[in-house]
Order: structure tokens, then sequence, then C-alpha cells
């Protein structure tokens, strides 16, 4: 199986679609907030790890136990890493280490923050009012991902917050042909049609589960066993 690739499926179109809109906004009259969301597996978390990595972007990953404080520190972090501004431990006070993010992304032209699982904000309203204000005090593009309710849960704690959010966009299920793009390019045995239907019919649009059932194709015993009597549910 080949590793690493981002398949231009329609999610990973619109996806980017998102980010272009808001790095080429007029940047003195709206900011840079925008939010991917959708139900688990189908792909946001590997646009978003694969799209930062290939464009420099910051990737940053909130956790059950982020606080605003190991938010501040982790992105700090993150942003000397990225801009090679030099080995560097994070201390001080929560304002202090938020304070240096934002002189950091003063400087930076077309900087592009994503922030995954971002549902886990939503339980400190400091947390979530310091990722606003990174959006309203610096031009950096700031790219929210969250779970299928993150949208509306967002628009019930903080309506100012949501009204300045400039793009939505919601993961769908990947149709059958996503699915047959992503089988052909990343299983390295030949692939078929048989092949693209057995992927689809177990997958159903979930990407995650497709790239299971890809993995499990390539790595049964018995590679002259047909397709077509291989049971995969009970592994699945």
């Amino acid at each position: 199986m080949e590793q690493g690739k981002l398949i231009q499926t329609i999610n990973v179109i619109k996806a980017q679609e998102c980010i272009d809109f808001l790095l080429t906004r007029p940047k003195q009259e709206i900011v840079g907030l925008g939010m991917l969301y959708g139900k688990p597996g189908l792909g946001k978390t590997t646009f978003a790890t694969r799209t930062a990595f290939r464009n420099g972007y910051t990737y940053l990953r909130l956790e059950a136990t982020s606080t605003p404080k190991t938010f501040a520190k982790d992105l700090l972090t993150s942003l000397y890493r990225n801009y090679c501004i030099g080995d560097f431990i994070p201390h001080g006070s929560t304002n202090t280490l938020f304070k240096q993010c934002i002189q950091i992304l003063c400087e930076q032209e077309d900087a592009v923050i994503i922030i995954d699982e971002v549902d886990y904000a939503f339980r400190y309203h400091q947390l979530l009012g310091s990722i606003r204000d990174l959006a309203d005090e610096t031009l950096a593009v700031i790219l929210l991902i969250g779970m299928q309710e993150a949208k509306d849960k967002l628009s019930r704690i903080d309506a100012h917050y949501f009204d300045r959010c400039n793009y939505f966009y919601e993961f769908q299920d990947n149709t059958k042909e996503d699915i047959m793009q992503v089988t052909k390019k990343v299983m390295s045995d030949p692939v078929d049609k048989t092949t693209t239907d057995l992927v689809w019919n177990y997958s159903k649009g979930n990407l995650r589960q497709a790239i299971k059932v890809i993995h499990m194709l390539e790595a049964r015993p018995n590679k002259q066993t047909p397709l077509s009597e291989l049971v995969l549910s009970e592994a699945l």
C-alpha cells in the first residue's frame, strides 16, 4: 500500500477551496476563520495533516486534556519549529505565551494554522476565545476541524464567534468514484472492477474503512483466493 498520498476526492477539493478562499480574502476586511466538520472516518484529519505537511502550515491537535495554557505552549513551540526560529521551551503565563504567538504570526505573511479536534475547546471559554483572538489580531488563516455537531455547537456557545467564521464545509460520505480513485492510487496490487467494487461495498463512503479494506486485501496470505469468496465483515 502506498502511504502519504492526498487523493483529490470531492471532500479534499472542497476543503482546499476553503483554504484558498481564506488566503485570498480581503485581509483587512474579513478574518481568516473557517471550519471543516463532519462524521468520523471521512478524511478530515488526513486532509489536515497532509495539507499542513505539504504546504508548511502549522498543525495542532487538541486533546481531552488541553487547557488554554497547554494550547498556548503547543502553538508557540510549533510556530518556532515551523518558521525555523530556533529551539524553544515555552515558559511564562498563558497571556505571555499567547502574546508571543500573536507577535510571530503578525510577522508571517499568509500563515495558516490548522486546529484539529476543536470540539475539545468548547469546554473552555478562554481557550475558544484565544483561538478567536488569533484570527482577530493577525492576518493568519485559522482553520478549525471538528466533528459532525461542531458547527451547531459553536453557534449555540457563541453566536458572535459563529458569525466571524467566514467559511464552513461539511465533509460528505465519499462517493463511489472517490473510493474507486483512492483504491486505484493507494493499492500496490493490480486493481480491477471487482477490487474497487469490494472496497466500496465494505466501506460505503467511509475513507477510514476503505483504507482498512485495502490493507486487508494486500495483506491476505493467499493472493490467489478469488475476491468474491472473501469475507471481511467480521474483521471490520
